[in-house]
């Protein structure tokens, strides 16, 4: 890479990263002036073919974000190519089946993932790949592989958020509200500010009469971050808020 470049982009990550710093804070707006601006240097600088991994990987996450996921996915494709711990791969490969998922591509996604988890066990694969077999669930009715595996991920983290929230989705798409709703408030308790818990602890207190308490958890939900990872989005939030007046 050439210096301009390299300045470029460590600039551009600098940007990305005070964008996530704001995001985490609510300030959306501001956010999203520093994320595009990043946008643009991340483009210049992964034009070169010389162009580090890493920056093809941040560019790849920021592009995630935006739900242009085709787009990541080459990127990771390039940034596969190049010298880079294990670690790094594993991680390059997470991000990858999570792009594979977003664009409809389950089966790859879990295989992927699966291929992951052989070398690498933390709260963030056990929470992707766990949902990933919920929605697999869903899709074929036998929930058995979900059940197994995300009850794994409980006894490897029992107070792990997203995990926690994972149960909650699986037993709701099972037909058992409370046993959801006990999984959705831990969840809550763990991590105050997560939207998809907040979606759907909104969900179920908005069908049990608790109207006022559902709108308070919509509103904190659209101040929030919705990450690549999200299995709600601002729009679902949005017109469950705009259903409860």
């Amino acid at each position: 890479m050439s210096l301009m470049n390299t300045f470029n982009a460590r600039k551009a990550y600098m940007l990305h990263v005070e964008g996530n710093q704001l995001s985490d804070k609510g300030e959306l707006e501001k956010a999203n002036a520093k994320y595009e601006e990043a946008l643009g240097l991340y483009a210049k600088v992964t034009a070169d073919p010389k162009c580090k991994h890493v920056y093809l990987e941040a560019y790849s996450v920021l592009l995630m974000r935006y739900s242009r996921f085709e787009e990541a996915m080459a990127l990771l494709r390039r940034a596969d190519k190049n010298a880079m711990s294990k670690q790094d791969k594993l991680k390059l490969r997470v991000n990858f089946a999570v792009c594979q998922w977003k664009v409809g591509k389950l089966d790859q996604a879990i295989e992927l993932m699966e291929s992951v988890f052989n070398d690498l066990k933390n709260s963030l694969v056990y929470g992707s790949l766990g949902y990933m077999y919920i929605e697999k669930a869903v899709q074929t009715g036998d929930f058995a592989k979900a059940i197994e595996f995300n009850e794994a991920a409980m006894e490897y983290d029992e107070d792990d958020a997203v995990v926690l929230d994972n149960m909650g989705q699986m037993y709701l798409n099972m037909g058992d509200e409370d046993k959801a709703l006990s999984y959705f408030e831990k969840a809550h308790e763990r991590k105050p500010k997560q939207v998809d818990t907040l979606y759907y602890l909104a969900k179920i207190y908005s069908g049990r009469g608790k109207v006022e308490e559902a709108k308070a958890l919509l509103d904190t939900a659209l101040k929030g971050n919705y990450s690549a990872l999200a299995t709600t989005s601002r729009e679902m939030a949005q017109k469950l808020r705009a259903s409860l007046g």
